[in-house]
């Protein structure tokens, strides 16, 4: 088997574009729903950025942090674009041509999963096999890894392109992906998007073949040989990992959510393991300082508009953790009023 090149190119996923001639505006419609017609809009004032979490930074700064809204946070209502159709106080909602349920359409800037700052300029360019999606909540990782799902033919919900038949998320696909284009050097073979958030629901879905007359063959054959809802949760993790990301393109969302910082250095010999083949690509969405540390590996961030790709160390993640370990009597002082 020979070493791991951190420096190789990805063997599949070269980049994800938005296409250069999509019509943001022609997007299927978020909607709001309301029971009369809308109340003239009250303009707010602009929030104050946020600061950068640092080690270093003063106590009035940490202070602030804690307590301004996320900079780069998708909104949900802001201004329209010329060409969007604005809902007038005076119009009613049959005028509108409103569905039953009296539903009104707004503004395509304000339509998720359209409206992250980065979306309209997305030049996302994979240069090694492995890259982490980093920010803070409500940026896009998980967004923007559904979306790269889609694109590579495995289902939004999470599971392998054997699970596209059987729904158990709440997304049938993914909105954004319609935006954009990926740029494959080759299709794998084989895949997984892992799903923390929809991880008991995958493991309740092999409980189900399992009890199915009609499902042939084994559920747990590639999961370790038995109900995953056996296992505790780390454990459980793992098992499937260790059983299921063999060789292929793999999309993990949030990992080290039941793993401890041992476990997680279990994944990361995992990985190393699978990418001595050649044949292996890791995009992960995680807040783990520990994991973005793996050697070599492209840390993009989703908090920058231009997800500029950054050292792990000069990620906020990595910053926090850092600091209120070195010093936790700062931090302290300030949650506790």
């Amino acid at each position: 088997m020979k070493s791991f090149e951190p420096d190789a190119p990805p063997p599949f996923l070269h980049g994800v574009f938005v296409k250069d001639d999509f019509d943001f505006s022609s997007c299927e419609s978020a909607l709001k729903t309301t029971a009369s017609a809308p109340e003239p809009a009250t303009p707010e004032p602009e929030p104050t950025p946020a600061p950068k979490l640092s080690a270093m930074m003063s106590d009035d700064d940490f202070l602030n942090s804690l307590l301004t809204p996320l900079e780069n946070q998708p909104t949900e209502d802001p201004p329209p674009d010329e060409d969007d159709q604005e809902v007038q106080p005076e119009q009613t909602v049959a005028e509108l041509g409103a569905q039953p349920q009296e539903q009104l359409k707004l503004p395509r800037r304000a339509r998720f999963p359209f409206n992250f700052p980065w979306i309209e300029e997305l030049d996302l360019q994979f240069p090694n096999a492995v890259t982490f999606f980093v920010g803070e909540n409500g940026s896009g990782k998980s967004t923007l890894l559904e979306a790269i799902a889609g694109l590579s033919g495995f289902p939004v919900w999470g599971g392998g392109r054997n699970d596209l038949t059987d729904q158990f998320g709440p997304e049938k696909e993914s909105l954004l992906a319609q935006a954009l284009y990926p740029h494959f050097r080759k299709r794998p073979r084989d895949g997984f998007f892992f799903r923390a958030e929809y991880y008991a629901q995958f493991a309740s879905l092999l409980d189900a073949r399992k009890r199915d007359e009609d499902f042939e063959d084994d559920p747990y054959m590639r999961y370790g040989g038995k109900s995953l809802h056996t296992r505790s949760h780390g454990e459980s993790f793992l098992q499937l990992m260790d059983s299921r990301l063999t060789h292929g393109l793999f999309l993990l969302d949030e990992p080290e959510s039941a793993l401890s910082p041992k476990r997680q250095l279990t994944l990361m010999a995992l990985m190393l393991d699978r990418l001595k083949n050649g044949n292996s690509q890791f995009i992960i969405a995680t807040h783990s300082p520990i994991l973005m540390t793996f050697p070599g590996a492209t840390v993009i961030n989703l908090d920058s508009p231009s997800l500029e790709t950054i050292d792990y160390r000069q990620s906020d993640h990595f910053l926090l953790t850092q600091g209120i370990l070195d010093h936790p009597e700062r931090y302290w002082k300030h949650l506790q009023g």
